[in-house]
């Protein structure tokens, strides 16, 4: 077997499509992005919607009512908050009210952090990209509004008018790997999403999945993911067989306030010794002086 954790001092720009790493196992030589949930951050705007529209009722979401939402479908959501919170509107109306403060927030999300670094370096190395999206195109095509270039390295875009069954169903990540040339067998395709849904959908589609959660999300939800991140940098492609990637340097440590405060404490002392042997040399009388002459 291969040594994929071997030291590499650079990338090698490799097609593994046509020249797959020699190894006996199979290495990833396809990735599928989900839009919502691995390349946009959109993890804590649909909590921060549900906030801000109870707090126009003066209600608050409580922390088990939240936790139970997660799994849900908006609409299922929607109904069990209403029902929950108390709210004076049928859930049917809070449900567009919550849809609509969504879309706002939603307008122009921020990049998932580290996505662009990692996307650009699979595509540098001819490793198939392909996005999904709950999205219609209309839609899509708003939602990348200032981030065009950086679209342009994926290779297939699946927007939800053009598949049937949404997540957890796997329509969308069978349908994403047709999209490529050759339909690449489902062990060399990997999978990113951040959602529950969107990795049982992976999962059933015999997807390894890299899952990127809400922080809060407990352990037991991300149970089916093949691995569970915070942020995209800290993945490794090499776990996967893919090309190596340089990591990102570590974080200089801030300077201790205990050093600083002694640092000050320091010079000060030293300058008040400057100070106190200048004053001595002014006030002590010259050693050659002559001495008075005696009567």
């Amino acid at each position: 077997m291969c040594d994929r954790k071997a030291p590499i001092t650079a990338t090698p720009t490799r097609c593994l499509r046509c020249c797959p790493a020699p190894c006996c196992e199979p290495c990833i030589s396809y990735c599928i992005f989900d839009l919502e949930s691995a390349v946009f951050d959109t993890r804590h705007i649909y909590q921060r919607a549900c906030r801000e529209l109870l707090a126009s009722y003066n209600k608050t979401l409580p922390e088990a009512v939240l936790m139970r939402c997660g799994p849900m479908e908006t609409p299922e959501m929607a109904e069990l908050i209403c029902r929950k919170c108390e709210l004076p509107v049928v859930w049917e109306q809070f449900l567009v009210q919550l849809n609509e403060h969504t879309c706002e927030l939603i307008a122009n999300p921020p990049l998932m952090e580290g996505v662009e670094r990692l996307v650009c370096h699979l595509h540098s190395n001819c490793i198939g990209l392909a996005l999904i999206t709950a999205s219609k195109r209309s839609m899509f095509c708003k939602k990348i509004r200032g981030h065009e270039e950086f679209f342009k390295l994926f290779n297939h875009v699946l927007c939800a008018d053009e598949y049937n069954q949404p997540k957890p169903q796997p329509d969308c990540y069978l349908l994403a790997m047709e999209l490529f040339c050759d339909k690449p067998p489902a062990e060399c395709c990997l999978a990113f999403d951040g959602t529950t849904k969107g990795v049982q959908a992976a999962r059933d589609a015999h997807l390894q999945v890299v899952m990127l959660p809400d922080p809060e999300l407990p352990c037991c939800w991300s149970e089916l993911a093949t691995q569970r991140l915070e942020t995209l940098n800290d993945f490794d492609p090499e776990d996967f067989g893919m090309p190596y990637l340089e990591p990102l340097p570590e974080p200089s440590p801030p300077p201790s306030p205990r050093g600083s405060a002694a640092d000050k404490t320091l010079t000060r002392s030293s300058q008040e010794e400057e100070v106190g042997g200048s004053t001595q040399e002014e006030d002590a009388p010259a050693a050659d002086a002559p001495a008075d002459d005696a009567e």
